[in-house]
């Protein structure tokens, strides 16, 4: 029996949603991380790390949608990151660095 593209495809829409999920986790660890950060070097690398795993979500995002048939852009994209996310000051907790 000869493979379609459907059956060849990688990852599958179960793992890719999986990915969003953990890239997601990960999200709210950075964040929490940049919240608890106090040295001028570990916020800066904190920033690095939230923008990174926002590009690899939207690269995610973009590629379930297109599977699923739904308008792919960069404001779409965005838009779900901004719902999907933990807000920084969403998070609770710990006392504040001294300045």
């Amino acid at each position: 029996m000869a493979k379609t593209k459907k059956d060849t495809q990688w990852p599958t829409d179960k793992e890719l949603r999986q990915e969003l999920e953990q890239i997601n986790r990960q999200l709210k660890e950075a964040y929490d991380r940049f919240n608890y950060a106090c040295e001028p070097e570990l916020v800066e690398a904190s920033i690095f790390e939230i923008n990174a795993l926002k590009a690899k979500y939207d690269y995610f995002l973009r590629c379930v949608k297109e599977r699923s048939g739904m308008p792919v852009g960069r404001s779409a994209a965005a838009s779900a990151m901004r719902e999907a996310s933990v807000a920084a000051s969403a998070v609770k907790g710990g006392k504040p660095c001294r300045s």
